[in-house]
């Protein structure tokens, strides 16, 4: 009876040893010579608007991070359409980017500027469509000032602080002259970070005499960025996907796999626009007072 039981035992364990083997061959078979797409849309951010499902910054740089470390994935794909956005939230997918261990692929379809242009810049190869636009290699800040207005009707602010620049940029007051230099000076500052590490990211393909001819913050179509050595091929995006099945090794039709859903449930979803009509409704308040923010756009 003893030796019935070790015999069912084998066998059921034999059974199980080559349906797993089974199982992974059929996967590797079917599945292996992934791309991973990921697309890069709209303006690039770090939190979500109000009614808006687009992925923030930290969707899409935890988005990399998953599929470099996904062992059915072979290379990574960026479907960009971006003309930019924050700086910070830009910087947060260009590290996600350089970090990932497999070949990544950026490709501007209609626009890749700014921003858009520094995630692509930190990719392995950049491929644009010979009529997109890209480029626009800067930082900027923006203010607005209705002063004239409200004193046209008749409204007066009182701004009490404690500080002399706690107000600067208030939309209420011209900037002063030392209020535009600290500022410039912040501008500046982030511009140069960006230039440094386009430099960085494509130093065996762009030299610093040709970049700095560009680098100027002009859009260029997809034709001139090739000539200005800003991308490496011109292409449609079969023609990229091609070219990153090429990079990766894949031989054979590459399995396509969107990356670009975040997954939620609609309780969710419901309170993820409710905080973000609140805390932009409160940050639009508050910007009229004190808050600057730097744009790669």
């Amino acid at each position: 009876m003893d030796k019935l039981v070790l015999v069912v035992v084998a066998g059921v364990t034999f059974l199980i040893i080559i349906a797993l083997l089974f199982s992974f061959l059929l996967s590797d078979l079917t599945f292996s010579g992934q791309i991973a797409v990921i697309p890069i849309k709209g303006e690039i951010v770090s939190s979500q608007g109000s009614f808006s499902f687009a992925m923030t910054s930290t969707n899409i740089a935890e988005k990399i991070k998953q599929a470099d470390s996904d062992p059915l994935v072979s290379a990574i794909f960026l479907d960009i359409d971006s003309s930019g956005g924050s700086v910070v939230a830009t910087k947060e997918v260009v590290y996600a980017v350089r970090k990932a261990e497999k070949p990544v692929v950026a490709y501007i379809g209609e626009i890749g500027a700014s921003g858009g242009y520094y995630i692509a810049a930190a990719s392995d190869l950049i491929i644009a469509d010979e009529d997109s636009l890209t480029g626009s290699i800067g930082v900027i800040s923006m203010s607005t000032n209705i002063e004239g207005l409200m004193e046209k009707l008749g409204v007066k602010v009182k701004v009490m602080k404690d500080g002399e620049f706690k107000d600067m940029g208030s939309m209420f007051r011209e900037l002063t002259i030392e209020e535009e230099a600290l500022l410039q000076e912040l501008i500046s500052e982030a511009s140069e970070k960006f230039k440094l590490d386009i430099l960085e990211f494509r130093e065996d393909k762009l030299s610093e005499s040709e970049f700095n001819e560009v680098a100027d913050g002009r859009i260029f179509s997809g034709r001139k960025a090739l000539e200005y050595n800003l991308i490496d091929f011109t292409g449609s995006r079969d023609f990229a996907i091609d070219k990153t099945a090429e990079l990766a090794g894949i031989e054979g039709e590459p399995v396509l796999v969107d990356y670009g859903v975040v997954e939620t449930d609609l309780f969710t979803a419901l309170s993820q626009m409710g905080y973000s009509f609140g805390t932009g409704f409160i940050s639009a308040i508050k910007s009229s007072n004190d808050e600057f923010s730097l744009q790669a756009k």
